[in-house]
């Protein structure tokens, strides 16, 4: 809004034009903005950088702060599926509010739409290609080696990730569909010629519903993260007992099979529970692993037999050492070895021999060379009294999220309306100016962690990346597709967004269905998803 209106209104009241008990200042002088219409091109391009650093920043002190909460054990679990994808989703939830409460708001939504579809193509593209490009290791038999050291080639190498990838891709394609609820109707009324007006109004119940089924879709996917977060955080404690050689390998395969109390985790997939037997079963195989060459040879399979109870006699050796030497190349795999200790889990007499016979002593068991990088906790805490740490850990994760929200929810809707101007200047629609500027300024923060966890060669990490941005993607399709339903059912909008619907949608079906079938993602298929991009825009 501009300070010029407000100015000659308020010199009219000055002259005695209005009484002085209507003398009411204008709304127009409430606002600190200028209106973008009332700037030339240098200075509307000017403000709109101004905007676009503002909401960069307040983005970077939105995940800042959430992950500061990593340091704090009784969150921790929760922050990467929780607490970032929503605060990481409240910029473009507000550019969306925003854009649509307005006097004209049917025209200027516009620009929500097109922070909407770009915030969602752009995560499941750029920062998906930043992955692949700085998280790939050299190929060794087929499959991403990340613990070699070998030459990369400059096009060559690829990255892998855990089966929780594709568990998150099911939901992220699931939670797409939210966007037939208003599309197909909007398609019919569209069909039968129906006028903006009789679109709006048979869209009205149509749109309720559409919310309420995204306010459950919402609660339903938080639901999930909460009972995951508690189930890492579970199997972490049982991990930390391993390596405190509390637990043994038997008693860690009874606490896989007898944790599946809630409906969830009966549920379980196998591919599911062989991820969690891989953590339990990593630590145990460095000890097996007597002359660390990542394998496990005939000479070295004793101790494992004490382990699960069986007798240990050369021919009871060498039986079990063949039906873990799967391919036949004379030495046992960390994945060959999870395969058999899967068998023995799975066989109920041979889990009750385990556990009656396993030995009570167990071995030290060795640093593993690949262990994540423990959260550093800030120089200015750092020797503090625990207790005090975590109080201040708490608070500056408080104020940093708390004034990030602030920024973003002040500064959202000047940006909205610079946006706007832009596509009436060049005679372009506002959707696609927001499609191509809005997400780097609102989502420049899950650019910077790409890289960042890409950079680290891990498949772990590489796993938490992908998971941050599919999990990004289902906050767009619940949470703000929900904000944008509300605008639609209580401001009387139309929804006219056919193409932009057709194209987050198809993106994600074509990212997710990707991911789904292939167990690891080369270059080739960095430049696919890098070219899904402006792709869409055609």
């Amino acid at each position: 809004s501009s300070f010029a209106p407000g100015i000659a209104s308020a010199k009219s009241l000055q002259q005695g034009s209005a009484p002085a008990s209507a003398r009411v200042v204008p709304e127009e002088m409430q606002s600190p903005f200028v209106e973008p219409g009332e700037l030339n091109n240098t200075q509307l391009a000017f403000f709109t950088i101004v905007y676009a650093v503002v909401l960069y920043q307040s983005s970077g002190l939105i995940s800042g702060g959430s992950e500061l909460l990593m340091l704090v054990p009784s969150v921790a679990a929760l922050v990467g599926s929780i607490v970032l994808p929503i605060l990481g989703a409240v910029p473009d939830g507000m550019m969306v509010l925003f854009s649509g409460v307005g006097p004209n708001a049917q025209e200027t939504v516009a620009v929500g739409v097109g922070a909407l579809a770009g915030s969602t193509v752009m995560l499941l593209t750029f920062p998906w290609f930043i992955c692949i490009v700085y998280g790939r290791v050299p190929i060794k038999n087929g499959a991403p080696d990340f613990a070699g050291k070998g030459a990369l080639p400059r096009f060559g190498g690829g990255i892998s990730y855990e089966p929780s990838i594709r568990s998150n891709c099911k939901l992220m394609l699931l939670t797409t569909l939210l966007y037939a609820v208003i599309q197909l109707p909007a398609t019919k009324l569209e069909m039968d010629g129906a006028t903006m007006k009789e679109q709006s109004k048979g869209e009205h119940g149509v749109a309720l519903f559409g919310l309420v089924a995204c306010v459950v879709a919402f609660m339903g996917y938080l639901a999930y993260c909460v009972l995951d977060a508690t189930e890492d955080k579970q199997l972490a404690e049982v991990i930390k007992g391993i390596e405190k050689k509390q637990i043994s390998l038997a008693a860690a395969l009874d606490f896989i099979l007898h944790t599946k109390g809630s409906e969830k985790e009966q549920s379980l997939t196998q591919n599911k529970q062989k991820q969690r037997l891989k953590l339990i079963c990593k630590p145990f195989f460095r000890t097996y692993d007597v002359n660390k060459d990542k394998t496990l040879s005939e000479d070295e399979l004793p101790l494992l037999m004490a382990d699960l109870g069986f007798r240990q006699s050369s021919r009871r050796i060498k039986a079990t050492f063949n039906k873990q030497d799967a391919n036949k190349d004379g030495v046992v795999s960390f994945d060959e070895f999870v395969e058999f200790v899967y068998g023995v889990m799975s066989d109920s007499d041979a889990m009750k021999n385990a556990l009656a016979n396993s030995r009570s002593e167990l071995s030290p068991m060795p640093a593993d060379d690949d262990e994540e990088e423990e959260e550093e906790m800030p120089d200015d805490i750092a020797s503090l009294p625990v207790k005090q740490q975590m109080k201040r850990v708490v608070l500056r994760s408080m104020w940093m999220m708390g004034l990030g929200t602030a920024m973003v929810l002040v500064f959202s809707d000047p940006m909205v309306d610079c946006l706007s101007e832009w596509g009436t200047r060049l005679g372009v629609s506002p959707f696609y100016v927001s499609f191509v500027l809005a997400p780097f300024a609102s989502n420049a923060s899950e650019l910077l962690s790409a890289y960042t966890y890409a950079r680290k060669k891990t498949e772990k990490n590489i796993t938490t990346s992908l998971s941050t941005l599919v999990g990004a993607a289902c906050m767009n399709n619940t949470f703000v597709l929900g904000i944008f339903l509300a605008l639609i059912y209580l401001q009387g909008l139309a929804w006219q967004f056919t193409a932009e619907t057709i194209a987050m949608v198809l993106i994600q079906w074509v990212i997710g269905l990707l991911t789904m079938v292939s167990k690891k993602q080369t270059m080739l298929h960095a430049v696919l998803i890098l070219l899904c991009y402006p792709g869409c825009l055609f």
